[in-house]
């Protein structure tokens, strides 16, 4: 067990001193110990190179079930612990920002409220198509991210629930933009060729389909400014340094401070929801999944699963085929 924590902890700083650090042992143990774990094993886990240590394939094999056995291993310990804290479960999450702010947080809550032992870790997705890849490595046993998931024969195995929708709008500072009343007619990116925007680090702006959109419409949208923070966007907004792009929920914080709002044409409708493999989820995954799925179904904001009603209450699998939470 000590082997794979350590081997682990290298995978994810990519250095032995970084593995050390967050670790707080002596690198000559974390060292020691991956030596021992590939001669145990017989392949090689990691190049070494001068910068730092990169997973062979054999450790990209690795590296999942590794994650696994040392997350059922936290469970397993919580179960006999006599100290409730001690090894609590511990929930991985991945999700797309759009997610983050809106049905993700409802869902969370409400597991959170029956399951107050448990720790979740959420981590963000870079973009839908990781989906399959975050899952298989085992960085995170759930995902919250656009639906239907566009990654290929990756995705038939996961089960997915959706959530709710969002929209993306153009918010223009206010006392600019299409309508002082608030909401303009909707906008096309293409429209947007000319208009000076605040936006995120180069990356899907709001998901694939987005990115999309934008790429067929050609336009090269002019950055004013480029910031990493989600927050930040919305405050130069309001502050009249240009324009921006934000979903449904921080759209509607920013038009309650006199933002001014119009749809972006063709990124309207978006579903948002949850994606795992019930494969290899663990017990505490599966219990967020049948939790997401009964507060879902009492939300009368959210959409119902595709297809037919799932037997015993499960979400459905991608074409509607049910699947129990459960399994």
């Amino acid at each position: 067990m000590q082997q794979l924590r350590h081997f682990v902890a290298v995978a994810e700083a990519r250095s032995i001193s970084g593995a050390g650090t967050a670790l707080d042992v002596p690198q000559s143990t974390i060292s020691q110990a991956v030596h021992a774990l590939e001669k145990e094993l017989g392949a090689a886990l990691f190049h070494r190179t001068g910068r730092g240590m990169t997973l062979t394939s054999a450790g990209h094999g690795l590296l999942g079930p590794a994650r696994r056995i040392l997350r059922e291993t936290r469970q397993a310990e919580a179960a006999v612990s006599a100290e409730p804290r001690r090894g609590a479960p511990r929930l991985d999450i991945a999700a797309l920002p759009p997610a983050l702010n809106g049905p993700l947080a409802e869902v969370l809550a409400a597991f959170l409220r029956t399951n107050p032992e448990t720790a979740v870790h959420v981590h963000e997705l870079g973009s839908e198509q990781e989906a399959a890849d975050v899952l298989a490595s085992g960085t995170a046993e759930i995902v919250a991210t656009r639906l239907p998931l566009d990654i290929g024969r990756a995705g038939d195995r996961l089960a997915t629930l959706p959530l709710g929708t969002y929209d993306v709008y153009v918010a223009h500072p206010p006392g600019r933009g299409p309508d002082p009343a608030g909401h303009g007619p909707p906008i096309g990116v293409a429209e947007l060729r000319d208009v000076p925007l605040v936006l995120m680090p180069p990356r899907p702006l709001v998901s694939a389909g987005m990115a999309a959109v934008i790429e067929e419409s050609g336009p090269h949208l002019v950055g004013r400014a480029v910031v990493g923070q989600q927050e930040t966007r919305t405050a130069w907004m309001l502050q009249g340094i240009a324009a921006t792009l934000l979903g449904s929920r921080r759209a509607r914080e920013a038009e309650r401070q006199g933002a001014r709002l119009a749809p972006l044409r063709g990124v309207t409708g978006l579903t948002v929801g949850l994606a795992w493999d019930p494969r290899t989820a663990s017990p505490v995954a599966r219990l967020f999944a049948a939790s997401a799925y009964a507060a879902a179904t009492r939300s009368p904001a959210a959409p119902a699963p595709p297809g037919s009603a799932a037997p015993g209450g499960g979400p459905a699998r991608p074409g509607g085929t049910p699947a129990d939470p459960g399994t």
